[in-house]
């Protein structure tokens, strides 16, 4: 590849073409492979600030393909690939490797090995197809040295992406640090293996999770009189949430309020001293999940009043919308036409009432996350993210690892301004 010129991607138009190709090709030669390594990840997933095993395996492959590994305070892998480009300019590629809390009740080979502990939002794909797509940028190492690149590539697997902490602890790691655009995946059963969403703008929902905590005084269950009883309460606030804090903003735009569980007592014969009750509240506006929240409170202390009972509302961890920039989705765009034909590009219409903490990265660099198509057969035979029956289509991986990487190319290509 040398010569008396060098070569680039602005004064060679077909070095791009020829690196693309070579990507491809490394891909398709490692399809088991990454078939065989999703399916460890899926078998053995680890809770969010847990993911020890996942860290460690994928440092290793990191390190053997010659990656600049950064020193971490906890989990998770930042890896530098260092091509001559300024030491202060970055395309960075970002996975999340954390499992979500619940069963995992499919009838695979490679089941989760661990209770309660289920890959049910694809983070083993991502985390999969983001390895690969750093194996097959490194294969072509010397190319990229040559091509005089604007930008070095960094590979972030992050943690804590469901308890929305990994990314600001990634944050303040230094993990963005010099990162010019920043690119990532998620897995969407809902739309056919073959097929790319893209977005400019809002591509999620602002989120928060809550805790409420109602405590009464416990007692027999044939003297009710006796103690002041948290679930009538329970029920009660969990019945005005539903109904009025939606009301509480214009109707004109998403909101979801879910309360996921409901925990009061074990006994049959004994009133429990407290019941808790926890879930998520989605808005499409920062502004909207402020008044949702203030109208929780007031239909918990109205309720409180009414039976006697104290409370405390909680609202543990919160993500801001996943508001994709242009550069990076256009980026995305350009590369998933050499991936998949025009007609394989969604132009997703409105943001999903999802959340994700890959915002918080985005209110520090340039980024954009993509849909990755992952369903294939009939939509009422797939099963939604989060489900303990919830798989992807594994053809769906070559595909998102080649996106991957020709992203980065086109990333890195861009002269550094």
């Amino acid at each position: 590849m040398s010569s008396s010129t060098p070569k680039s991607f602005s004064n060679n138009p077909h070095l791009q073409d020829e690196l693309l190709e070579l990507i491809r090709q490394k891909l398709e030669q490692s399809d088991e492979q990454m078939i065989r390594f999703r399916r460890d990840l899926h078998a053995h997933p680890e809770l969010a600030g847990e993911e020890l095993r996942t860290t460690d395996r994928l440092a290793e492959r990191m390190d053997t393909l010659g990656y600049e590994l950064h020193e971490l305070p906890g989990t998770g892998v930042v890896a530098d690939l260092n091509v001559g480009a300024p030491d202060d300019s970055w395309m960075a590629i970002r996975a999340d490797i954390d499992c979500v809390p619940v069963d995992d009740e499919k009838s695979v080979a490679w089941r989760s090995k661990s209770p309660g502990r289920c890959h049910a939002c694809g983070h083993d794909a991502h985390a999969t197809m983001a390895l690969f797509a750093g194996e097959a940028l490194a294969s072509q190492r010397r190319i990229l040295e040559e091509s005089n690149p604007g930008s070095n590539l960094r590979i972030i697997f992050q943690p804590a992406e469901e308890t929305a902490m990994g990314a600001k602890q990634m944050i303040e790691s230094g993990a963005v640090n010099g990162v010019r655009n920043m690119i990532a995946l998620h897995c969407d059963p809902f739309l056919d293996v073959g097929t790319i969403g893209v977005r400019s703008g809002p591509i999620t929902s602002c989120m928060s999770t809550f805790r409420i905590t109602i405590s009464g005084e416990g007692g027999h269950s044939a003297r009710p009189h006796e103690a002041i009883d948290p679930v009538p309460a329970a029920v009660n606030i969990a019945s005005m949430l539903y109904q009025l804090a939606p009301r509480s903003m214009d109707s004109r735009y998403a909101m979801c309020l879910t309360i996921t569980s409901l925990l009061a007592g074990e006994a049959f014969n004994a009133i429990p001293d407290k019941a808790i009750l926890c879930g998520t509240v989605r808005a499409g506006r920062a502004g909207d999940l402020e008044k949702v929240k203030k109208a929780m409170d007031r239909c918990i202390r109205g309720v409180c009043e009414a039976t006697g009972c104290g409370a405390a509302l909680e609202f543990p961890y919160t993500a801001p919308a996943t508001d994709n920039h242009h550069t990076p989705t256009s980026l995305i765009e350009q590369a998933a036409r050499s991936v998949v034909d025009e007609s394989g590009i969604i132009h997703i219409e409105l943001p999903s009432l999802g959340g994700e903490d890959f915002s918080y990265f985005q209110q520090v660099v340039p980024g954009s996350m993509a849909r990755l198509g992952t369903g294939s057969g009939p939509l009422a035979d797939r099963r939604p993210l989060h489900s303990s029956c919830f798989d992807i289509d594994e053809k769906a991986l070559p595909i998102g690892s080649l996106l991957l990487a020709a992203t980065a190319v086109l990333g890195m290509s861009e002269e550094a301004s």
